[in-house]
């Protein structure tokens, strides 16, 4: 039996990207399948399955993309969950590592795609999915949300405070085609008591997938602190979580960035 058929989707997915631009793309052995998301427990049938059939790259990605597509259209459509995990390597790593869960959450947004952080560093580079996604979909509707903070003891104007943010998010999105960008404007109260943030950290893929996670979009935070979050599809919250923030924006809370 084909022990690809057995993995969680979660698995089979990282192991796709793994297969099309990751390590697996050039060595496949059992540090690489396990370091790309095979469940430890499997990946000796998993390398006896390939070396038996001498199979490419190029066609386990085609067949695990084909699992994986047999999968989102059966009958079954349960609550699907996946903890999300980045830190130091265990002696278990079968946890997904958060930039590639990122990436492909990302990547199914066929329609509208909103993300949330509090913070923003090195945006050139974890941004880039975001940016291949429109040019490659010029109908994708994105949406950043982002935190605009005032320092502690600043007395400079919110406007003030609002240019240079938007001069710094320039360095962070260096593609002429721009996402909706919005912030949280009780940010920036000059009575500190009153001041508030915009902490979370999610991304909804067409109001069906969403990733909810301790990391911010920083290099660090998705490759390299230890992080936590956790992927909803087939269920309402992401529907709900997308709702919310969309009134937010009607009702005025959340003000228009860019």
């Amino acid at each position: 039996m084909n022990p690809f058929v057995r993995l969680p989707l979660s698995n089979l997915e990282s192991l796709r990207t793994g297969f099309i631009s990751g390590s697996l793309k050039y060595d496949i052995t059992k540090n690489a399948l396990t370091g790309a998301g095979a469940p430890i427990n499997d990946v000796d049938e998993l390398v006896g399955f390939i070396s038996t059939r001498g199979y490419s790259h190029e066609t386990l990605a085609a067949m695990i993309e084909a699992i994986i597509e047999t999968r989102r259209h059966a009958i079954d459509v349960s609550l699907s969950q996946t903890l999300v995990v980045t830190g130091p390597t265990t002696s278990q790593p079968e946890n997904l590592k958060t930039g590639a869960r990122f990436i492909q959450v990302v990547e199914h947004a066929k329609r509208e795609l909103m993300l949330a952080t509090f913070a923003l560093y090195q945006g050139d580079r974890i941004l880039e999915p975001i940016h291949t996604a429109m040019s490659n979909n010029p109908n994708l509707e994105v949406t950043l949300i982002l935190n605009i903070p005032r320092k502690y003891g600043d007395r400079t104007s919110s406007e003030e405070i609002i240019d240079a943010a938007r001069q710094e998010f320039a360095k962070n999105w260096p593609w002429p085609q721009l996402p909706k960008v919005w912030y949280f404007p009780e940010s920036l109260n000059l009575n500190s008591s009153d001041r508030a943030s915009m902490h979370a950290k999610f991304v909804i893929a067409d109001e069906e997938r969403c990733f909810i996670t301790s990391a911010n979009f920083t290099e660090a935070a998705q490759k390299k602190n230890i992080e936590v979050g956790v992927e909803l599809s087939n269920s309402l919250e992401p529907k709900v979580l997308s709702q919310y923030f969309k009134r937010l924006m009607c009702e005025g809370r959340l003000a228009r960035f860019l």
